[in-house]
């Protein structure tokens, strides 16, 4: 695996330098949608920087927050390879620089071997990701729920606030709004995390990670 996240890790260097060559340099302002949910294209967005969140729409008109991207994560290329319509919406939650390449460019760079067998891996990867997640939000308390989502949040926002409401971090976690603004307000108590209006900044995230890990042992 190389040295990064997402398809990034599974691609040497010169692979992921084509396929960011061969898109146009797009950049997308917070609260932007990238993709929506429905639509018939196939062209895919390479993350460069920033993060985004997927959401769908189910048919009681509820919407699910699906999962969050970021720098080195592909977004869109489920239908650029199958050539359905879009299964979500993807929203910048950060300022985002993407490259955009069109569905055959996509398909094209993704019959080389070795970008198949790492596109094969991240793939593997991100339904593993699926999977712990669904494990989490079956058997864990809210709070540990709550500390490991803030972890990797802050990870793929690359330490910048994360730019989410409590009420989709909630619903990321599972759990009701009051129960994440009580924990956050504990977290903020022990100067481990700042809050703004739609965002939450890790002061510590040594002793969130403490935390997180003092969790798992109760």
């Amino acid at each position: 695996m190389h040295q990064g996240a997402g398809l990034l890790a599974h691609l040497a260097p010169p692979e992921w330098r084509d396929i960011c060559a061969a898109g146009i340099p797009v950049h997308f302002r917070t609260s932007s949608v990238l993709l929506r949910q429905g639509d018939p294209t196939d062209h895919v967005h390479v993350i460069v920087a920033g993060c985004v969140k997927a959401t769908r729409c189910e048919p009681d008109g509820s919407q699910a927050l699906l999962t969050l991207r970021a720098a080195g994560d592909v977004v869109g290329d489920l239908a650029a390879v199958d050539r359905g319509p879009r299964s979500a919406t993807v929203t910048a939650l950060t300022d985002v620089i993407s490259h955009l390449l069109s569905g055959e460019q996509f398909r094209r760079i993704l019959a080389r071997p070795t970008v198949a067998a790492g596109f094969a891996a991240y793939t593997v990867g991100r339904l593993r990701e699926a999977d712990r997640h669904r494990t989490e939000m079956a058997v864990l308390p809210v709070r540990q729920r709550l500390f490991r989502t803030l972890l990797r949040l802050d990870r793929a926002a690359g330490r910048p606030p994360i730019r989410l409401p409590q009420r989709e971090l909630a619903e990321l976690i599972g759990a009701s709004r009051n129960a994440v603004v009580a924990e956050l307000a504990a977290l903020r108590r022990q100067g481990v995390v700042a809050t703004g209006r739609r965002e939450i900044e890790v002061v510590d995230l040594e002793r969130l990670a403490a935390i997180a890990d003092e969790s798992t042992m109760d």
